[in-house]
């Protein structure tokens, strides 16, 4: 008997691990309903496109959420140059020049923002099939675009300054800036190589529609739990204020012991994942 009632218990704890897999879900509390989608910042509209039940239900909402929706043109040119780009040579800065947006000024972002830009390119390069580089408009991007052309109301959960003040205060804290002088230099190293052994391991789960859960462990990335705590209180408001909302963060947000569906669950939402094809 107790056999039988084991292998009952290590099914349904199975069947609920596995069920903690899409990047889609619904949350709801006393009759207001909203959807919150984990984005993956360097996969293209096409992904979207091919998930249409993502766009319903974008449509259907009264009011949509992003990380920000303002630019950081305004207030990283305005800065003096950062002197310490002075110790790149010449190809380095060519690099650099080339993969940041021409209307910004490469000059006068932070050795941190410099090494996230390229992380970023490297994911492009070695992570992304042919098809998905040729889909430039990032699906971030396109879910902006569709509300602002189907006027649903859009807000920013924190202007684009601050989120480069979180990464600036947190990333490779306590690190020197010639060690972030070296982290930069490698990795523009890396991203003019060849080399294919980079880990695309969450890009590659992402495509299944699917991601690992783990609601019980912390996270690395404080600034990751910092900004769902400062988050968190305009996500709720916004969603009792419109009865229906949707809100669209990098995947990471959603996960870990204090990512926003867990912040959900403990203000008393109902947490349900929806199945994407």
């Amino acid at each position: 008997m107790l056999k039988i009632n084991l292998t009952a218990i290590f099914i349904l704890f199975s069947s609920f691990v596995l069920s903690q897999q899409s990047i889609f879900w619904k949350i709801s509390k006393k009759g207001n309903e909203a959807y919150i989608l984990g984005t993956y910042h360097y996969l293209g509209k096409d992904f979207l496109l091919n998930n249409n039940i993502i766009l319903e239900k974008l449509k259907k909402s009264k009011i949509a959420l992003s990380e920000n929706i303002d630019s950081a043109k305004i207030f990283i040119n305005k800065r003096n140059e950062n002197l310490q780009l002075k110790k790149m040579n010449k190809n380095e800065l060519q690099t650099i020049k080339r993969i940041v947006p021409s209307y910004i000024d490469s000059n006068k972002m932070t050795l941190r923002e410099l090494i996230v830009t390229i992380d970023g390119k490297i994911t492009q390069k070695f992570c992304l099939t042919d098809k998905e580089k040729i889909d430039e408009t990032k699906m971030d991007v396109y879910l902006k675009e569709y509300c602002l052309k189907n006027r649903i109301k859009l807000e920013g959960l924190e202007p684009t300054e601050k989120t480069f003040d979180y990464l600036n205060r947190n990333l490779y804290s306590n690190t020197t800036e010639e060690k972030l002088i070296e982290i930069l230099k490698s990795k523009i190293k890396l991203l003019n190589s060849e080399n294919q052994n980079i880990n695309c391991l969450i890009l590659n789960e992402y495509r299944t529609k699917k991601h690992i859960f783990n609601f019980e462990k912390e996270i690395q990335e404080k600034f990751i739990t910092l900004r769902n705590k400062d988050w968190i209180v305009k996500i709720d408001n916004a969603i009792q204020e419109n009865e229906k909302a949707f809100i669209f963060v990098g995947l990471y947000h959603l996960d870990f012991k204090e990512g926003l569906l867990e912040l959900l669950k403990n203000r008393g939402y109902s947490v349900e994942e929806i199945i994407l094809n």
